[in-house]
């Protein structure tokens, strides 16, 4: 909400805002084993449209130009979409989610693709904390795990890598991520969120929230991301 504030009275842009975030994915991600596929470009591109519109009187709403990550279970066209796992490390689908589609058309920038353990925990945790991209590490004391399976979103907000993230809840992988990483999580109601375009595990289970600095946050990033979907 702070960040918003500033972007909305133009003391801050969000080329200014995505750039730092980009910096401290590319320097800080790999440290953490949070990050898969840091998207520079595509974030810097939605960042300077962003501050256009801004700067036209077209302001969004409260998540215009903030910079922000998903859980790589999410689909991102035509970029890597990994699922955690080795075999899956080329997996390109056309089409975004529609959770990624909803944070577009608020005005929120994608700036990564952020871990987590493969399959979301689907080939089971004797080994939780499995991902090609090693453990996510919880940035507090990078001797101990990040959580599971929202590894990489929990680490990444914590770190201050992106102000927000979205992570995908089973059976505990938001909110023990989010203990664990001392952020908030947002486990929604079943069937509030579209998963459209996300990885399933359980169909009768599966459910896709925020994580964030605070409960405010987390209620913004809802309010953007919840209602009905055809699709």
């Amino acid at each position: 909400r702070e960040l918003a504030a500033r972007i909305q009275s133009r003391k801050l842009s969000s080329v200014e805002l995505t750039e730092q975030c980009l910096v401290r994915l590319e320097t800080l991600g790999g440290k953490l084993n949070a990050v898969v596929t840091v998207m520079r470009a595509s974030a810097l591109s939605e960042a300077r449209e962003a501050d256009a519109e801004i700067r036209a009187g077209r302001y969004r709403g409260v998540l215009h130009g903030i910079p922000y990550g998903v859980k790589d279970l999410l689909a991102t066209q035509g970029v890597p979409t990994t699922w955690g796992a080795e075999p899956y490390r080329n997996q390109v689908f056309d089409h975004d989610a529609t959770v990624v589609n909803k944070l577009r058309q608020a005005g929120a920038v994608l700036c990564a693709k952020l871990a987590m353990v493969e399959l979301a925990g689907g080939m089971g945790y004797n080994h939780a904390d499995a991902s090609f991209t090693g453990p996510g590490l919880t940035p507090w004391n990078t001797a101990f795990w990040s959580g599971g399976s929202s590894s990489g979103p929990g680490a990444a907000v914590a770190a201050g890598l992106v102000p927000f993230a979205i992570g995908s809840e089973t059976s505990g992988s938001i909110l023990t991520p989010s203990a664990f990483c001392g952020v908030t999580g947002l486990r929604p109601t079943y069937g509030l969120v579209s998963r459209h375009g996300a990885m399933a595990l359980s169909w009768t289970l599966d459910k896709l929230g925020p994580m964030g600095r605070t409960a405010d946050d987390c209620a913004l990033v809802l309010a953007a991301i919840a209602g009905a979907d055809p699709l």
